[in-house]
């Protein structure tokens, strides 16, 4: 599939030209069973599980990947199918539900600072291919894998952006073989993939969360550290670690604890102290089961249709 990004509210979701793989920050349970034919609505607790096992999204990514293929050399163009990576646990110090957890920040801090992080798995292996062509010959490419804006559609979402995508590409042709009906396939997957985002921006608005600000300032302040917010604090002590890393500084050194974990820990024990994480895990609770609720519908129809595609996986190559 085409890379997903996050929505925002009244953001426009594009498919974009450059041949990027689609990377899942969720992690699930892996399967080998058969897919049942009618996926059962997931509970709140349930929603990292809506993209399926990992065994039913490696299957579906190669298809898809080799169908592209397929149509891409119909079209007398190249296309190299990317490799499927196992998803990535999640990070624990990323997780705001475990804010106060003091002996994860003395070990670990914030987490590896972004030029520490590892590079991202799967680069894409047509990307040296499309810069070797001339710009009207990466046009064509690009038209014949992403479509013309003359076949565009578009759906609007549930938080009013909308995403598109061209029904003449071989994206568009590959998914609508697996998947079906490209306009309920596009709302559903849009709206299903994205459902930890929408919960983790429900629970950041929540104005619960904001009134734990104040004595959390407080409470750092008398620890000797004078940051407005824990997302300032965080911040500031990821750019402590970068430039201890670039002068090649020793971490450590003297046995005095390094300024990025000091921080660290005394956000996390000042969140213990207000409570923050604590209402965190309460609100995110909250919020999955809501989210569970309202979208229904469309993680129904998501989970259906990828059933439909990894049935579909027996029936042969469609004729493009």
């Amino acid at each position: 599939m085409t890379i997903r990004r996050c929505l925002r509210p009244h953001a426009v979701i594009v498919y974009a030209l450059a041949l990027l793989l689609w990377a899942t920050g969720c992690t699930s349970q892996d399967a080998s069973s058969s897919p049942a034919s009618t996926p059962s609505p997931l509970k709140g607790s349930e929603l990292a599980k809506v993209r399926g096992s990992l065994t039913e999204q490696k299957r579906l990514f190669q298809a898809e990947q080799e169908l592209r293929a397929a149509c891409m050399a119909q079209r007398g163009q190249v296309y190299r199918p990317a490799r499927w990576h196992r998803p990535s646990p999640p990070d624990p110090t990323q997780d705001p539900r475990r804010g106060d957890d003091v002996e994860l920040r003395r070990r670990h801090g914030y987490g590896a600072a972004p030029s520490e992080a590892s590079p991202q798995a799967g680069r894409d292996p047509n990307a040296a291919h499309l810069r070797s062509l001339s710009k009207s010959r990466q046009q064509r490419y690009g038209h014949a894998l992403s479509g013309t804006p003359q076949h565009r559609i578009s759906v609007r979402l549930p938080d009013r952006s909308v995403a598109f995508m061209n029904e003449d590409g071989c994206v568009a042709r590959t998914e609508k073989h697996l998947y079906g009906d490209l306009r309920t396939w596009l709302k559903a997957q849009m709206v299903a993939i994205n459902v930890e985002t929408e919960v983790l921006r429900l629970v950041s608005d929540d104005k619960r969360l904001r009134h734990t600000e104040e004595p959390w300032r407080r409470c750092m302040r008398e620890s000797g550290h004078t940051y407005r917010t824990p997302e300032a604090a965080r911040t500031a002590a990821t750019a402590v670690r970068e430039e201890t890393e670039k002068s090649k500084s020793t971490r450590g050194k003297n046995s005095k604890v390094p300024e990025d974990i000091a921080i660290a820990v005394a956000d996390a024990q000042c969140d213990r102290h207000v409570g923050r994480a604590k209402l965190v895990r309460s609100l995110d609770h909250h919020y999955r089961d809501q989210v569970a609720r309202t979208r229904s519908e469309e993680i129904v129809t998501y989970r259906t249709l990828r059933t439909r595609g990894l049935i579909s996986l027996g029936s042969g190559p469609p004729s493009y």
